[in-house]
C-alpha cells in the first residue's frame, strides 16, 4: 500500500514554493526581506496543509486495514462452517481416530487440540496440519483426556450397630450415589465400567481384644484394617483404603470379623452421629473397553 511520509510531503511543498519564488516574481515594490517573510508565511501555511493531508492518509490506511481484516475473518468463518463431509479429500476410516494422521484422512484441516483414542484411554494431542504427516511437529502428545462414559461416586453411612462377621456390611443412608453402583441393602458396589477406582472405609470398633475390617473384591480380601487392645472392651477407630483396577461387573464390599463374642461390634449406638462411612469413586475409565 503506497503512502507518503511527513518528510516527503514537506519536501514536495518546499520544492513547489522555491519554484514559485523566482527573481521575475519579485516586484520592484518589495524588498528582499519582505519577499523572504512572504515566503516563510507561505511555507508555514503549506506545512499545515501537509499535516491535514497526513491525517487523512492515516485515516484511510486504518480504514483499509479494518476492511481487509473483516474480509479475512468472513472468509475464515465461511470456510470453518463447511462440514468435514464436504471436504473432497476426506476418507472414512475403521473405528475411532487414534492420531492426527487419522484426523487428516477423515477431513480435518485446521490445526488445534484434538481428542484421539489411545491404547486404553482417550488422549489429547495437538495437530499441526500445515506440516506433512511425517514431520516431527505434525503431532504433539499433550496428555490423557479425562473421559468417562458414566459418572460414578458414592458415600454411604450406617445408623445402627452391626456385628455379623464375614458378610457384606449393609448401609442405611446414601449421602451420594451417582451412577447407582452402590446397593445399600446388599452393601455391594458393582463396577459399571472398567477402570481405576478408589475406596475408603472408616468406622468405630467396640472391641476386645481385636477387630478387623476387610475390603473384599469378588469374595477375596484385598486389604484389612486392624485394631488390638489388652483388656477392654473399648471403642477404637478403624479404617481401610484401596485403589483397584476393576472390570465391568466386579463387586466390592466391606466385612468385619473379630474376637470377643457379643462384646465386639461395629459401633453406631448414638443415633444420627453416623460413625460408619464407606465411599468410593472412579478415578479413570478404560474407555476403549467401554466402547
Amino acid at each position: 500500500m503506497a503512502h507518503f511520509s511527513v518528510v516527503s510531503l514537506t519536501q514536495v511543498v518546499l520544492l513547489l514554493v522555491l519554484i514559485g519564488w523566482t527573481p521575475s516574481s519579485t516586484g520592484a515594490g518589495f524588498s528582499l526581506e519582505e519577499e523572504f517573510l512572504q515566503l516563510k508565511e507561505n511555507y508555514i501555511q503549506m506545512k499545515q496543509v501537509v499535516k491535514i493531508l497526513e491525517a487523512k492518509v492515516e485515516q484511510q490506511d486504518s480504514l483499509l486495514t479494518s476492511l481487509l481484516r473483516e474480509k479475512n475473518e468472513r472468509s475464515a468463518a465461511a470456510t470453518d462452517s463447511v462440514p468435514i463431509s464436504n471436504n473432497p479429500s476426506a476418507v472414512a476410516i475403521n473405528g475411532l481416530p487414534s492420531s492426527c494422521a487419522d484426523l487428516k484422512i477423515i477431513g480435518h484441516i485446521w490445526s488445534g487440540f484434538y481428542s484421539v483414542m489411545g491404547s486404553a484411554k482417550m488422549e489429547s494431542v495437538y495437530c499441526d496440519f500445515t506440516k506433512p504427516p511425517g514431520d516431527a511437529g505434525f503431532q504433539k502428545w499433550i496428555g490423557y483426556a479425562d473421559v468417562k462414559s458414566t459418572p460414578v461416586h458414592f458415600y454411604v453411612q450406617r445408623n445402627s450397630t452391626f456385628s455379623q462377621q464375614y458378610t457384606p456390611l449393609p448401609f442405611d443412608l446414601a449421602v451420594v450415589n451417582v451412577g447407582n453402583a452402590m446397593n445399600l441393602t446388599s452393601g455391594k458396589f458393582t463396577a459399571p465400567a472398567p477402570g481405576i477406582y478408589f475406596f475408603s472405609f472408616t468406622g468405630v470398633a467396640h472391641l476386645g481384644p481385636y477387630f478387623f475390617s476387610a475390603l473384599v473384591l469378588n469374595g477375596s480380601v484385598i486389604g484389612t484394617g486392624f485394631v488390638q487392645i489388652n483388656g477392654g472392651p473399648i471403642d477404637s477407630p478403624l479404617t481401610v483404603q484401596s485403589t483397584l483396577n476393576l472390570k465391568t461387573g466386579d463387586q466390592v464390599w466391606v466385612s468385619i470379623y473379630f474376637e470377643g463374642g457379643t462384646s465386639s461390634y461395629l459401633n453406631d449406638l448414638v443415633l444420627n452421629y453416623h460413625l460408619t462411612h464407606f465411599t468410593g469413586f472412579m478415578l479413570e475409565e478404560e474407555i476403549v473397553a467401554s466402547l
